[in-house]
């Protein structure tokens, strides 16, 4: 049976799965909103500023089109941001309802640190860019969040470190693949598995989850990105496409869900 607190966390995940779009169409345009718009331009109505909108009133296509160019309908994109928001934000009502020791303010935290995790997600799986000013901001985030509450998350020294060891492995892999396409490829402009984006990435996780859970994150995010390439590669393999070198694959939404399961997990490992 649907709660009503259930209720409120998938309208307010498809609410703010709208804003996330919002935000993943300006922000990378150096804008923080506008209205939202059609991919030639045209102003959206009303109805069609959620993806979910637009799909069940059929305003996927721009009422310009064939005047302006044709850019194609809105993408999937839209209603399954504001979806996986919102289902995410359900589950981590859940997880924190069941560790009694979470308080209010660390459980908004949490839905807090989702949002963001999205909006990230989002632009790095569309744009292989990682947006530098959310990751700041949550990182400030997570510090102040272990300050506050460290009863069911890291205290202040363990979400330091965390951060200092997330971003220190990961500049050193960072390192490691310029090494390997600069002098053993012979060509400098080849895409490594890691860009600096994906270290201030870590870095924030680190924060989050605190150490030595951040060695968890790590460890996680390596497999799932392992596993997400694997099975882009089988889809490329069933769709008759053939794999190009070093194609360039985002790995922040790796490191954002490793993230988000171990900070759910509190304890997960124990010195």
């Amino acid at each position: 049976m649907v709660t009503v607190e259930t209720a409120l966390h998938l309208l307010a995940g498809i609410l703010l799965g709208g804003l996330v779009n919002a935000l993943a169409d300006n922000l990378p345009q150096g804008r923080l909103l506008a209205v939202p718009r059609y991919g030639d331009g045209a102003i959206r109505p009303p109805q069609a500023w959620l993806g979910l909108g637009a799909f069940l009133f059929k305003l996927r296509h721009s009422p310009e089109r064939g005047r302006s160019g044709e850019t194609g309908p809105l993408s999937w994109r839209y209603p399954l941001t504001e979806l996986a928001l919102a289902g995410l934000l359900v589950a981590t009502e859940y997880a924190a309802g069941a560790q009694s020791q979470a308080a209010l303010g660390q459980q908004w935290l949490w839905q807090l640190y989702i949002v963001v995790f999205v909006l990230l997600a989002v632009v790095d799986i569309k744009r292989k860019q990682i947006l530098f000013l959310p990751v700041v901001m949550t990182s400030a985030l997570a510090v102040f969040d272990a300050a506050v509450f460290p009863g069911n998350g890291p205290d202040l020294t363990s979400s330091l470190a965390g951060g200092a060891v997330g971003g220190m492995v990961f500049a050193l892999v960072y390192a490691g693949g310029q090494f390997y396409s600069r002098n053993l490829t012979g060509e400098r402009d080849t895409p490594t598995a890691f860009g600096k984006g994906d270290i201030y990435l870590m870095a924030m996780g680190g924060l989050i989850v605190g150490y030595p859970n951040a060695l968890l994150a790590m460890v996680a995010a390596v497999f799932l990105a392992g596993a997400g390439a694997l099975t882009w590669l089988l889809g490329m393999r069933l769709r008759g496409r053939r794999y190009e070198r070093y194609t360039a694959l985002p790995y922040g939404p790796y490191i954002l869900a490793a993230t988000y399961v171990v900070m759910l997990l509190p304890g997960a490992i124990s010195l």
